[in-house]
């Protein structure tokens, strides 16, 4: 399942423009940019604490809540955000690393980026939480099936190693 394309279909993309006042495309850019990096960190939690504990990280912010949150037009602290950045990334310097990465190929004004990635990490933990119940009453999209890795290298190598344990 194409996760960016999941995120147009539902109004993910459309819930950032409208929230941070950008056009679809430059939501779908920075989407596009920023997936890889926020999947593979997700991706690493679920490697490390298995299923389970990425969902009682993830219910701990809210769960599936968090991706609601979004798609409705209240309001949202920035902090819920972060949290969802940090538990991807393993700390505020590492959402840093991978913000940098992404600015490096996105034109776009700072704090709007840094929001975007805020509001993408909890649509992404928001909708893996979802996945995760639902997969008890058989649902084929598992948490696991959405973190495949989509070929051989880890964006996060680079810029943030890997923790063990």
């Amino acid at each position: 399942m194409n996760i960016l394309e999941t995120l147009r279909r539902t109004g993910g993309l459309s819930a950032i423009s409208n929230r941070l006042e950008i056009s679809p495309a430059e939501s779908a850019q920075v989407a596009d940019a920023f997936l890889p990096f926020l999947i593979a960190g997700f991706r690493r939690v679920f490697e490390r604490a298995g299923q389970d504990g990425l969902l009682f990280q993830l219910e701990s912010l809210g769960g599936e809540e968090m991706a609601q949150a979004v798609l409705m037009p209240q309001e949202i602290a920035g902090s819920a955000g972060d949290a969802a950045l940090r538990l991807a990334f393993g700390s505020r310097e590492g959402a840093r690393n991978v913000e940098a990465q992404v600015r490096d190929v996105i034109e776009l004004e700072p704090t709007k980026l840094r929001d975007a990635m805020r509001l993408l990490a909890m649509l992404l933990g928001g909708y893996l939480a979802s996945r995760a119940e639902r997969e008890e009453i058989n649902v084929t999209d598992s948490m696991a099936t959405l973190l495949k890795p989509n070929g051989d290298k880890d964006p996060l190598d680079a810029i943030l190693p890997a923790v063990e344990g």
